[in-house]
């Protein structure tokens, strides 16, 4: 299924019914950092298996997500 088809098929869906997440970050070097880890603390979650690493030059500025 492509984005545009899961689009579609989510019209119904209202965003105030979407999960939200308490996320953390922490950068591999404060002062000119090229990664950053995104992970939860909520009590539930176990950060050696829940965690998102990206790294600089790969990502994209949310103003440029459509």
């Amino acid at each position: 299924m492509s984005v545009v088809e899961n689009a579609a098929a989510a019209d119904d869906v209202q965003f105030d019914q979407l999960p939200e997440f308490d996320l953390e970050c922490m950068y591999d070097d404060w002062d000119e950092p090229t990664e950053v880890t995104i992970f939860s603390t909520a009590d539930g979650d176990s950060l050696y298996t829940a965690w998102l690493t990206a790294n600089r030059d790969y990502a994209v500025s949310l103003a440029d997500v459509r």
